[in-house]
């Protein structure tokens, strides 16, 4: 899917180099001028105490030209590393202020979408997995921001108070049976208090201010618990009977079906008569639904819990135990619901945005 290009499309490198040569260019001859001006004055002064003819040429190549060389490269590389430090700062938060974003207006800006990394311990399965929620959110008109999970509570919030929805990917970890008052089964893998706090935040936010949520496999999970439901700690050890493989990843394009509810909101935006195929990725799933939320889509073929909606008019809340984030590029089976899925999230999205705008030009006018 094309998008149209917007002003936060990200930032631009190719200005950097024309910055640092006038950078380094100026200061040069600055540092030159400077630096021949001490020189021949200090030479002249020099030559009238001892007595001696001024010796020009000497202030000229021994001391002017080496102190404006000296002085040129430290520009050079200072300045190279500041817009390089600027570049990737504009490119993992996007812009700062959160007032020019909104007098823009949504039909310049695309809404900014806060995505936690997925795993404060696993870098590499970080570095792997992220990248393709932000390519989603990309192709159906959305720019991603990436919350960091080492960030101080305050340094989070600032981040995603200028986000207009939040997107909950998947995760390595399991949410902390603790949290649901159950016992830790044996095949649940540790929890990441990092990445639950951060999601805690997000949720928060989402959650007072109406911004649409899409939680995505872990992402569900944590969602669910968040609004005081319970998870199914392994598939595979309460559904013994199942002969579905709810856990092959990127191996099948394909791993299952899941029927969906067909007065959901999640239908109307499939448009689903039948069921629907899907990838898989996980061995929990949730087993109560949380405060809020309502079970949509089950596994065809053994009832697993495959998707919840929240209940309250009017704030889009969506979670899938799938990942359609990898499903945009495969076939039109498992695509279509995909790319239907980001369209409704991101315009959700963008309707927030809007309506945000408006809320603050208001502030400014009786302001």
């Amino acid at each position: 899917m094309s998008m149209a290009k917007t002003s936060s499309d990200g930032p631009r490198w190719i200005g950097i180099p024309a910055r640092v040569f006038a950078m380094t260019f100026l200061f040069t001859l600055l540092s030159f001028a400077v630096a021949l001006l001490l020189s021949i004055m200090g030479t002249v002064v020099y030559a009238q105490v001892k007595h001696v003819a001024p010796n020009l040429a000497f202030a000229y190549r021994h001391i002017a030209f080496p102190c404006a060389l000296t002085a040129g490269a430290i520009v050079l590389v200072l300045s190279l590393a500041m817009e390089i430090r600027h570049y990737k700062q504009q490119k993992n938060d996007g812009p700062d202020q959160a007032g020019d974003l909104w007098r823009s207006g949504p039909k310049t800006v695309a809404p900014r979408i806060a995505i936690p990394v997925p795993h404060s311990a696993d870098r590499e399965y970080g570095e792997r997995a992220l990248p393709t929620y932000e390519k989603a959110v990309r192709g159906a008109g959305g720019e991603p921001v990436r919350i960091a999970l080492d960030q101080t509570p305050a340094q989070v919030m600032k981040q995603i108070e200028r986000c207009d929805a939040v997107l909950l990917p998947g995760s390595r970890a399991d949410v902390d049976p603790q949290k649901y008052a159950a016992d830790r089964h044996e095949k649940t893998a540790p929890a990441d208090p990092k990445r639950d706090a951060v999601d805690e935040f997000l949720l928060q936010d989402a959650y007072q201010l109406r911004k649409p949520v899409l939680a995505i496999c872990y992402g569900l999970q944590s969602l669910n618990v968040y609004r005081s439901g319970t998870l199914v700690q392994d598939i595979e050890s309460t559904n013994v009977d199942s002969k579905i493989n709810h856990s092959p990843g990127r191996m099948v394009a394909k791993a299952h079906t899941v029927n969906i509810e067909p007065d959901s909101k999640l239908s109307e935006i499939v448009g689903a008569t039948k069921a629907v195929a899907v990838n898989s990725s996980h061995h929990q799933a949730a087993d109560r639904a949380g405060d809020g939320l309502r079970v949509v889509a089950r596994c065809a073929e053994d009832g697993v819990i495959e998707a919840l909606e929240g209940t309250a008019p009017g704030h889009f809340v969506l979670a899938v135990q799938w990942h359609p984030e990898r499903s945009v590029n495969d076939g039109p089976d498992v695509a279509k619901s995909a790319h239907a899925i980001f369209r409704a999230f991101i315009e959700a999205a963008r309707a927030k945005r809007a309506e945000l705008a408006g809320e603050f030009e208001q502030h400014e006018l009786s302001s």
